[in-house]
């Protein structure tokens, strides 16, 4: 369940950056920044419970998909982290896309894909897809 408030989160702040970059309106652009604080302060429970579940359910062990996914969680931990920051101490980064200003309207598009693979690695170890489809029973002679 505390998977969904970063996803959508880091959603919000991209969905909310775009718009003000579209319309220049700041309330966009605040939005985006709150959403972004929301996010960093949801992602650290996230990641305790993912943890905590990969000791639970795989003994500590990580097959790929693990290890796919918690890359994918610390990439995101890094890059909200780094963009919150950098739009704290710059208000104005959104303002003017030039320069390193780009780099930081790049980083928060970068959310969604990363968000979005996470998401889908993340259901892959509660919902397996060989689970999903399981091996049609042979008929042993039997007709329909």
């Amino acid at each position: 369940m505390l998977a969904h408030f970063p996803i959508v989160f880091m959603l919000s702040a991209t969905f909310f950056s775009v718009l003000y970059v579209i319309t220049g309106d700041k309330s966009f652009d605040d939005t985006a920044f709150y959403c972004l604080g929301g996010g960093l302060l949801t992602l650290p429970p996230t990641v305790a419970t993912g943890l905590f579940t990969q000791w639970l359910n795989f003994s500590g062990g990580a097959d790929q998909t693990v290890r796919i996914e918690k890359a994918l969680s610390y990439t995101v931990m890094f890059i909200t982290a780094a963009a919150f920051i950098w739009r704290w101490l710059n208000p104005l980064v959104l303002t003017d896309l030039s320069g390193v200003n780009l780099i930081y309207f790049f980083l928060v598009l970068s959310l969604t894909p990363l968000v979005t693979a996470s998401g889908y690695f993340g259901g892959m170890l509660t919902f397996p897809l060989e689970e999903e489809a399981p091996a049609p029973e042979t008929q042993k002679g039997y007709s329909i």
